[in-house]
């Protein structure tokens, strides 16, 4: 769906409407640090940015516009709207967040180190790889023009709009609204087009100068926000807000179109603020490109429902095509039965030698857990059975399958965790020395409780969470 590009004026025009919205305030002296006489604010860096005494030299962001600002009814601190239009190379980005937390971020290589993201949305010594075509049913989605193998770069985006979920949580729809607008009309104008030009649910594109009962820009701004965004979990060094996450709008990753067995999968790569989406299977000239838009183990009927609710449309991936045929059944039974088996092997309180110990855990479960995965054509997820397989083999004392499994962890997980990731390095460490591994015959030795030797725990997805 396309908005019309006059609805770029509209935009612009929006902060007409803020002065109704009593709480909503300009950048000014005293608040974010606006000198006088300037249209350039800076954050509050002493109080922002000063911690364990160690003041002498707070860092400095120079954001292109920094208003407006709301309190809110609850807050401790202003949700403002902070835009750098210097962003990756004059692609720029825009904020809604507190200034605490919009100084954390400039201090990510993103923003100190420019060159990072210079050359990420496109860069000009490769061709990509896929076009962008009317798909039928579906408007407008990208489809590959050349062979793309698993584990490829497909394409990345660093972030255009980012929202801190305090927004949704402490401001009224209209006032949220609003600095949703706010942002995107800081953006340049190339930008706001990229944006602008994506599908909304429930929007219909409409000429606001001919028609005055046409939506209002910024409920237009939501609603592609709401379509198109995100949820991004807050940096776990993010001293502002441990608790929000960010809902995050990427335009270009947002022309895939959903299948619940997506061939691709995206990552979120904080040292850039850049989502990458990459090949999660080998994919061919013709074939559409396709994320999964929510969790592809919930039941056809959770996941019919939950896209019609929240993307207004009905999904006709070849899954979901299966309803009500014995296909379809059997599809929804071994969903189910994933979770089952993946919560016993994730599970290792009560794990021991003996009858009566508990756990049924085992690597016969395992290998059943991989071969669901493959089944269920989870190309994206696989890694995660793989991983389980890895600690099952060396917890029985089986040193050269636990190698094996743990190397194809780490192949396959890469490209969807990215190389530093904390527990591919674990896995890592499983298949150079599985004998020094925390889980070397552990179910042999019959011990049981957490993990340890420097293992997340239960929840890490070393063990497949």
């Amino acid at each position: 769906m396309r908005i019309s590009s006059r609805l770029l004026l509209f935009i612009a025009q929006a902060f007409v409407a803020f002065s109704d919205l009593g709480q909503v305030r300009t950048c000014g002296v005293g608040s974010l640090g606006l000198a006088p006489g300037s249209s350039v604010c800076l954050a509050d860096q002493i109080s922002l940015t000063c911690q364990d005494d160690d003041c002498n030299s707070p860092r400095q962001h120079v954001w292109t516009h920094t208003s407006p600002c709301d309190q809110g009814d609850f807050a401790d601190q202003p949700i403002c709207v902070f835009a750098d239009n210097t962003f990756a190379g004059g692609r720029g980005i825009s904020l809604v967040t507190t200034p605490q937390r919009a100084s954390f971020l400039t201090t990510t290589p993103a923003f100190t180190e420019p060159g990072r993201v210079n050359g990420i949305n496109h860069d000009p010594n490769t061709t990509p790889k896929y076009e962008m075509r009317e798909i039928p049913g579906k408007g407008m989605g990208l489809v590959a023009t050349a062979p793309i193998l698993r584990g490829d770069l497909i394409l990345a985006n660093t972030a255009s709009l980012m929202i801190d979920y305090r927004a949704f949580h402490e401001l009224s729809k209209p006032r949220y609204t609003a600095l949703q607008a706010a942002a995107v009309s800081h953006l340049p104008p190339s930008h706001q087009s990229l944006i602008l030009s994506l599908s909304a649910h429930n929007t219909t594109p409409t000429d606001t100068t001919s028609n005055p009962s046409a939506p209002e820009p910024s409920s237009i701004i939501a609603a592609i926000a709401a379509t198109n965004s995100f949820d991004i979990d807050p940096h776990p060094s993010d001293p502002a807000d441990e608790h929000n996450s960010f809902f995050v709008l990427f335009p270009d990753v947002a022309r895939l179109n959903h299948d619940c067995r997506p061939n691709a999968e995206y990552r979120f790569d904080y040292g850039a603020l850049a989502q990458h989406v990459v090949a999660a299977r080998d994919i061919y000239p013709g074939e559409e490109i396709t994320l999964s838009y929510i969790d592809g183990l919930q039941v056809r009927s959770e996941r019919v429902g939950r896209l019609r609710k929240n993307w207004g449309f009905e999904c006709s991936c070849a899954l979901c095509g299966l309803g009500g045929t014995a296909r379809g059944v059997e599809a929804d039974e071994r969903a189910e039965l994933i979770l089952r088996v993946r919560g016993e092997l994730r599970d290792w309180k009560g794990r021991g030698r003996g009858k009566g110990k508990g756990s049924r855990a085992c690597p016969e479960m395992a290998e059943l857990l991989v071969s669901l995965y493959e089944t269920e054509r989870l190309w994206g997820e696989v890694h995660e059975a793989y991983s389980l397989a890895a600690l099952e083999y060396n917890a029985v004392g089986e040193p050269w399958l636990a190698v094996k499994y743990a190397r194809l962890a780490v192949e396959y997980g890469i490209p969807m965790l990215g190389e530093e990731d904390e527990d591919l390095g674990e896995l890592r460490r499983l298949a150079e020395d599985p004998w020094s591994h925390w889980s070397w015959e552990r179910m042999v030795r019959g011990e049981n409780g957490g993990r340890g030797g420097g293992s997340k725990g239960e929840g890490g997805r070393a063990d497949g969470a």
